[in-house]
C-alpha cells in the first residue's frame, strides 16, 4: 500500500513539475520575443532619432531644454546699462554727433566699458566722423568686427546671430577662424580685456568653442536724453560697462532666447558677457556630447532587458521613474553644473519602448483573463481537464490559487485523487510558501468553546461574529493554506423537524455559491458538518468590511464609494445569471483590501436557509434595514432586490446613514416600503445630482422599476463616479 501511495504520489509531482516546466518555458519564450521587438524598435528610432529624422525629433531635445533654461537662475552683468538713442528724435544727418556726445560723456565719467554692438552706418568712402579719433584713448570701445570703426577702436569682435531652424538662438560661437587667423566674439572680446582673464586664451575652463544661452537678467536701460541732460549725475557711471545703440526693447529685437525673450543686439552682448566673465556660461564639453550619444544606446538596452515580461503597472511605473531620472538629470546639470546634456530623444525612446512593452502586458493580461474565464467556464460545466489547461496558462494569482484549490476539490468529488493531488502539487511549485504558523492543539474546542477542527480544516483563531455564527481562520494541511471558515451551530438555529430540510437547503445552497467564479466574489471551497456545527470553507481576504467606512468620520470619497458598489453590481450580475441570489447585501458582507484595492462579497449561499427568514431562536436572515420591499413581504425573490440593497449600502457609504431608519421593526417596514429617502446630495456636498437619479432607480418599491440588471447599474454608477469628488 505504501509503495503504491508513493508511485501515486511520485506521478502527481512529476506531472506537477513538468507542468511547471513548460509554463516557465512559454514564459521565457514570450519575453524573448518582445525583446526581440522592443530591441528592434530601439534600432529603428535610434536610426530616426539619430539619423535621417534627427531634423525633425531634435525638436524634442530643444523643447525640454527651452523649458528648462527658462528656470535657470542667471545673475546681470555686474555693473551693466544700456543707453538707447531714439533715431525717431534724432535729426536727420546728426545720429553721428549723439555718438560722439555719448561717447565723450561717457569717458569723462570714468566708465570701465563702452561697448557699441550696433555703430551708426558709414559708408565705405565716407570720412569717419571726428570723435572716431578718441576711441583709442581713454576708457576702451568695442565694436563690431567689419565695421569701419574697428580699426581705431580699442577692441573688435565679431556677432553673428545664428538661430536654430526654428527661429530660437540656443547657441553662440566663441571664436570664428577666418584667414588663418582665430578672431573672437565680440562677448569674448570685452571679457578679455578684464584683467582677469588677461594673458588667457579662453575665459572659460577647457577648450568649448561655444556657449549654449538660456535667458537674459534685464539691465537698467537709460534714454541718451537723459544721459547728455547738464544736470545729469555722471558719478552714477563710474566704474560701469555701459552699451550704447539704437535698439529699441522687443521692438528691435534680433533674436529669440530659449526663454521666449526678445533681445537686441546689447541685451544679446550682455548675457553672453555676463555668462563668460561671472562664470555661469552653460557649455557643452566633448565628454558631455560623448555621453549624449551614448545616453539613448545605454537606456534602450535597459529598456529592453528588464521592460518585457513585467506587469503593466511596474512598466508603467518603470518608464515614469526613467522619464523623471532623465529630466531631473538633465535639469540639475543645467542648474549646478552649467553643462547641456540634451536628452529629449532619449525620453522619447524610453516611452516608446514603455508603451510597447504595456501593450505586450495588456495582450498577455487579456490572454490570461479569456483563458481564466475559459476555465471557470470548463469548471462550471464539470469538464475539469480543459479547465486546468486553461488555468496553467494564467499567472499566478491569490484568485486563481483560490479556483485551483476549488479544482482540486472537484477532481476528488469526481474520484480522480491523483488529479487533484497534481493540481495542489501545481500550486505549491507556482504559489509562494505561506508563512510558518505555529502548531496548535487538535482538541475538540478550547477554553473559550471554540473548535479546534472541523473536518479536515485545523482552526487558528476567531476572526469574526455574526448573527447566527462566527467566522474563523483555519487552515488546510494538506497544501498548508489558509481559509475562512463560516461556522453555523445549525442544530441550535432550528427545530427538530426543520432540521433536516434546513440541512438540505445549506448544502445545496453552498453548492450554488461555489459555483460561482467571480473576481470580485469570495470563493466557495468546501460545505460540510462536523461536531454538530455546519460550516462552509471560503476564500480567505485580508481587508476590512465596508461597515467601517460607514461612520461619518471614516466615510470614502465619492468616486470611490461609486466605484466598489459598480463592482459589486457586476458581481451581482454574474450571480444573477448564474440564478444565484445573495439576499443579504450590506456593508458588512462587502470586504475591501484597500492596500490591493480588491472587494469581494462574501456569504453567498448563507441568508437562505430558510423559506421564512426566522430561526427558532429568533434571528431573522437577513438584516431589515437593507431589505427590499417584497423581502419583507416574504414574497418570491429576484435580483431585483439585491440591487435594491445595494442601493441601501450605497447610500451608507455616502450619506454615513440608511436611507430608512426607525425605533421599530413595524415603522422601518413602512418606510421601506411607502416613504423616498432624502436625496444624498442634501446630506453631501461633493455628490452629482446623477447620483440620486441613481438610487431613486436602485431603490425603487416595485422591483420592475428598478435597475435590469447589475451590468446597467454598474454603468450608471461608474458615469456618475466621473464627475464625484
Amino acid at each position: 500500500m505504501r509503495a503504491c501511495c508513493s508511485a501515486f504520489g511520485g506521478r502527481a509531482a512529476a506531472a506537477a513539475s513538468f507542468w511547471v516546466r513548460e509554463l516557465s518555458l512559454d514564459k521565457e519564450r514570450t519575453i524573448r520575443r518582445d525583446r526581440l521587438v522592443a530591441a528592434s524598435l530601439v534600432g529603428i528610432l535610434l536610426v530616426l532619432l539619430y539619423g535621417p529624422g534627427a531634423a525633425w525629433f531634435v525638436q524634442a531635445d530643444r523643447v525640454l531644454y527651452d523649458q528648462l533654461a527658462t528656470r535657470v537662475a542667471n545673475a546681470p552683468l555686474e555693473n551693466g546699462m544700456i543707453v538707447t538713442i531714439d533715431p525717431d528724435r534724432v535729426a536727420p544727418g546728426k545720429l553721428d554727433a549723439v555718438y560722439g556726445a555719448i561717447i565723450q560723456k561717457l569717458k569723462l565719467a570714468g566708465v570701465a566699458r563702452i561697448v557699441l554692438p550696433g555703430p551708426p552706418p558709414i559708408e565705405p568712402g565716407a570720412e569717419l566722423p571726428g570723435w572716431a579719433a578718441t576711441l583709442a584713448t581713454g576708457s576702451p570701445v568695442f565694436v563690431p568686427r567689419g565695421h569701419r570703426l574697428d580699426r581705431v577702436a580699442s577692441w573688435s569682435g565679431f556677432l553673428n546671430v545664428e538661430p536654430d531652424d526654428d527661429g530660437v538662438l540656443r547657441r553662440a560661437s566663441l571664436w570664428q577662424f577666418e584667414g588663418g587667423v582665430m578672431f573672437p566674439s565680440l562677448p569674448l572680446a570685452i571679457a578679455l580685456q578684464n584683467p582677469r582673464y588677461a594673458g588667457t586664451k579662453e575665459p572659460i575652463p577647457g577648450t568649448d568653442a561655444a556657449v549654449c544661452l538660456t535667458n537674459y537678467a534685464e539691465l537698467p536701460r537709460i534714454s541718451a536724453i537723459a544721459l547728455l541732460e547738464p544736470d545729469f549725475d555722471t558719478a552714477s557711471l563710474a566704474g560701469r560697462t555701459v552699451f550704447v545703440d539704437t535698439d529699441a526693447p522687443l521692438v528691435a529685437a534680433v533674436a529669440t532666447l530659449p526663454s521666449g525673450q526678445y533681445v537686441t543686439r546689447s541685451e544679446l552682448t550682455a548675457a553672453l558677457l555676463a555668462g563668460i566673465e561671472q562664470q555661469q556660461a552653460v557649455t557643452a564639453p566633448l565628454p558631455v556630447i560623448v555621453l549624449q550619444w551614448l545616453a539613448p544606446v545605454l537606456l534602450g538596452i535597459g529598456a529592453v532587458l528588464w521592460m518585457p515580461g513585467r506587469r503593466r503597472r511596474d512598466v508603467v511605473l518603470a518608464t515614469l521613474a526613467a522619464i523623471l531620472v532623465l529630466v531631473v538629470l538633465e535639469a540639475l546639470l543645467l542648474a549646478f553644473g552649467r553643462l547641456r546634456l540634451d536628452l529629449g530623444r532619449p525620453v522619447l525612446i524610453v516611452a516608446s519602448v514603455g508603451i510597447l512593452c504595456w501593450w505586450f502586458a495588456t495582450s498577455g493580461k487579456k490572454a490570461a483573463v479569456n483563458a481564466f474565464k475559459r476555465g471557470t467556464d470548463f469548471l462550471a460545466a464539470g469538464r475539469l481537464e480543459p479547465a486546468f489547461a486553461e488555468f496553467r496558462r494564467c499567472e499566478p494569482t491569490e484568485t486563481l490559487a483560490a479556483v485551483m484549490y476549488k479544482l482540486s476539490l472537484a477532481f476528488e468529488e469526481q474520484a480522480k485523487p491523483e488529479r487533484a493531488e497534481a493540481v495542489l502539487q501545481w500550486m505549491k511549485r507556482t504559489q509562494e510558501p505561506p508563512p510558518p504558523r505555529e502548531k496548535r492543539s487538535l482538541s475538540l474546542s478550547d477554553s473559550n468553546g471554540m473548535p479546534q477542527r472541523l473536518g479536515r480544516y485545523v482552526i487558528e483563531r476567531r476572526i469574526g461574529r455574526g448573527a447566527m455564527g462566527a467566522v474563523y481562520l483555519a487552515r488546510d494541511p494538506r497544501i498548508n493554506r489558509p481559509v475562512a471558515l463560516k461556522v453555523i451551530p445549525i442544530e441550535k438555529e432550528f427545530e427538530d423537524e426543520e432540521l433536516e430540510e434546513a440541512r438540505l437547503r445549506f448544502f445545496r445552497e453552498a453548492e450554488s455559491a461555489g459555483r460561482l467564479t467571480h473576481p470580485n466574489i469570495i470563493t466557495v471551497y468546501d460545505a460540510g458538518e462536523d461536531k454538530h456545527l455546519a460550516y462552509i470553507a471560503m476564500e480567505y481576504l485580508t481587508g476590512q468590511q465596508l461597515t467601517h467606512f460607514t461612520d461619518p468620520k471614516r466615510l470614502l470619497a465619492p468616486k470611490k464609494a461609486l466605484e466598489l458598489c459598480a463592482r459589486t453590481a457586476e458581481a451581482l450580475d454574474y450571480a444573477h445569471n448564474q440564478q444565484v441570489i445573495h439576499r443579504d447585501i450590506k456593508p458588512a458582507n462587502l470586504m475591501w483590501d484597500n492596500r490591493a484595492d480588491i472587494l469581494k462579497i462574501t456569504d453567498f449561499g448563507v441568508a437562505r436557509l430558510t423559506d421564512n427568514n426566522r430561526t427558532k431562536t429568533g434571528i431573522v436572515l437577513g438584516t431589515p434595514m437593507y431589505m427590499s420591499p417584497e423581502q419583507l413581504a416574504a414574497e418570491p425573490l429576484t435580483g431585483h432586490s439585491d440591487l435594491f440593497s445595494l442601493g441601501v449600502t450605497l447610500y451608507e457609504l455616502l450619506a454615513g446613514e440608511v436611507p430608512f431608519k426607525a425605533t421599530n421593526i413595524a415603522v422601518l417596514m413602512t418606510k421601506i416600503t411607502s416613504e423616498d429617502p432624502v436625496p444624498v446630495s442634501r446630506r453631501r456636498p461633493g455628490i452629482p445630482p446623477s447620483v440620486d437619479a441613481v438610487l431613486s432607480k436602485a431603490l425603487a418599491k416595485r422591483p420592475e422599476d428598478r435597475f435590469a440588471n447589475g451590468g446597467e447599474m454598474a454603468i450608471a454608477l461608474r458615469n456618475c463616479a466621473r464627475y464625484a469628488a
